[in-house]
């Protein structure tokens, strides 16, 4: 009964997440596809189904090449083209699911598309200001999901399964967002405590009906006699409703989409305030604290691991390059003080804990979290990832020595600033990876960005020598392998978000192989993929320095 009990678990969150993947599919596609739709994209691609190479489609839209690589991209790991990059540079050919999907996509997701502006203010309006404006919309969308957007579908299997894929991104367009603010505003924190009645919940009633309307509808609320609560799938849905925050905090640069295909690429990242405009922070930094616990997990492991050698075979200290908030590096701190026998003896041989980060703002909120946690020994200082010298520098000037420390980092690397290369640099290499990679709207080719991560990973060589860089990265995965997997990957999220906001993401394999070539070894002791090694978006490496080169 147990054993029966524990499948039925694993096979009902299994399921979840797989629904959680296909909304956040939708949130990314919707724009995207409306985009491409209205410059006639998806009708060139269906009118012959001959091969349209990138350039020819993007002389014919006036597109920038760059972030167009992008959405193409992601229409072949939604399986509706077939990407092949050949003499003529990247191409594409529409599925026999892309026909359908072009046939009916665009119009469909114009009906959720009309959400998206009112998602930076949702939880605003749903908690503190009036919802006059949103009410009514919320409404409308929950009745077009209770009567499944009015899609068909079709006899045969790609038609049945493309109504399935469709129905899942519109429902995610709306109950992604409304999950980050009922996570955010404490509503669901609220709702797995137990049914909740409609009036004892905060916020404007008339609104969170509508959402729950929707969610009942998805399979994760019931909603009866005024009372709202949560299924089986509905209390895992809320327990990782963190896992929506990242994709939604890039609603901004989706809202941007028409301009940065077709228009001015170079789209002001902060405001006249100095504020990311493109990206809410807060909620990233939310949705990324919520959906990185299982990696972190990992980590606390291999600083076990380091922590309990002997005295002097241990690091005087730990540095986080892009130390954010600091909670990362108040946590390991207290992983060490709690759980090794470097935490025993603290008053001998003390800890220097060292925050960097370029954001000024960071690095006074990190102080902050340092000082409450009681941390007596810290320091942070201005720090830039492309610049492992000027770390070194800082740190030099108030004692500290790089080489001594252990360095860590979370999903920084992909996110570094872009660092032209010199013309000679360029096509030294056959680029082995199937990313997209922009700067400006400029499109990047794969030798190029291997070259850059080289480089960038052997800068920081000299300075991991002797007590190694402990590395949470973020990766892509072809979009073939994508599209047979739509149930088991995020990808297709991560793939929009970044790519449209110029980041750089490798498969795991080419980022190992880069690592190599820089002169870096990875410890398999430490090593963790998620979800799978074959699946691998995230992976944990822990690399030291090699003598030699491989080349």
């Amino acid at each position: 009964m147990a054993r029966t009990q524990v499948a039925d678990a694993t096979s009902l969150r299994t399921a979840v997440r797989a629904v959680v993947f296909h909304h956040l599919a939708g949130i990314v596609l919707a724009p995207t596809v409306k985009a491409l739709a209205d410059r006639g994209i998806p009708q060139r691609l269906s009118e012959t189904r001959e091969r349209h190479t990138l350039e020819s489609l993007g002389k014919a839209t006036h597109a920038n090449a760059g972030y167009l690589r992008v959405a193409m991209r992601l229409l072949a790991s939604a399986g509706w083209v077939i990407e092949e990059r050949g003499p003529d540079g990247y191409g594409y050919t529409v599925t026999d699911a892309g026909l359908r999907a072009f046939n009916h996509a665009p119009a469909l997701y114009e009906q959720v598309l009309a959400f998206l502006p009112h998602v930076p203010r949702l939880q605003h309006a749903l908690f503190e200001g009036p919802d006059t404006a949103i009410q009514p919309l919320l409404r409308h969308l929950a009745r077009k999901a209770r009567q499944r957007w009015r899609i068909e579908a079709g006899d045969d299997p790609i038609g049945t399964s493309l109504a399935a894929q469709l129905r899942t991104h519109l429902d995610g367009a709306i109950a992604g967002p409304c999950m980050v603010a009922l996570a955010r505003g404490g509503v669901l924190e609220q709702l797995q405590r137990g049914p909740v009645d409609m009036d004892d919940l905060p916020g404007n009633t008339a609104s969170l009906a509508c959402i729950f309307d929707l969610l009942a509808t998805v399979g994760w609320v019931t909603a009866a006699s005024h009372r709202v609560a949560l299924t089986a799938a509905g209390e895992y849905a809320a327990q990782i409703a963190a896992s929506y925050g990242v994709t939604v905090s890039y609603v901004p640069t989706l809202l941007h989409l028409p301009a940065l295909l077709f228009g001015n690429p170079r789209v002001p990242r902060v405001d006249e305030h100095g504020h990311e405009a493109l990206v809410d922070r807060a909620m990233n930094v939310w949705g990324s604290g919520g959906a990185h616990a299982t990696y972190f997990k990992r980590v606390d492991a291999a600083l076990v691991e380091i922590f309990s050698r002997p005295i002097g075979q241990q690091p005087s200290g730990i540095c986080d390059m892009g130390c954010g908030d600091g909670t990362f590096l108040a946590h390991l701190y207290a992983v060490v003080r709690e759980r090794t026998p470097r935490g025993k003896m603290l008053d001998t041989h003390p800890l220097a804990i060292v925050g960097a980060d370029f954001n000024k703002v960071a690095r006074r909120v990190t102080s902050r979290t340092l000082r409450r946690a009681d941390i007596p020994h810290f320091a942070v200082v201005p720090g830039d990832i492309n610049r492992p010298a000027s770390l070194a520098g800082e740190l030099e000037k108030r004692g500290i020595d790089s080489h001594e420390l252990l360095h860590v980092r979370s999903f920084l690397d992909h996110n570094r600033p872009y660092t032209w290369l010199g013309a000679s640099a360029r096509g030294s290499r056959a680029g082995e990876s199937t990313g997209a990679f922009v700067y400006r709207g400029a499109l990047l080719g794969a030798d190029e960005m291997e070259e850059n991560l080289v480089r960038h990973l052997r800068r920081w060589k000299p300075y991991i020598g002797r007590f190694g860089l402990l590395v949470l990265e973020l990766h892509t995965l072809p979009p073939a392998t994508v599209a047979g997997h739509l149930d088991r990957t995020p990808a297709i999220a991560y793939d929009a978000t970044h790519g449209y906001s110029d980041q750089y993401l490798v498969e795991a394999p080419v980022f190992l192989r880069c690592a190599r070539e820089a002169g870096l070894v990875a410890d398999e002791r430490c090593a963790s993929a998620f979800p799978t090694p074959d699946l691998a978006t995230v992976t944990l490496n822990f690399f030291t320095a090699a003598t030699t080169v491989d080349r």
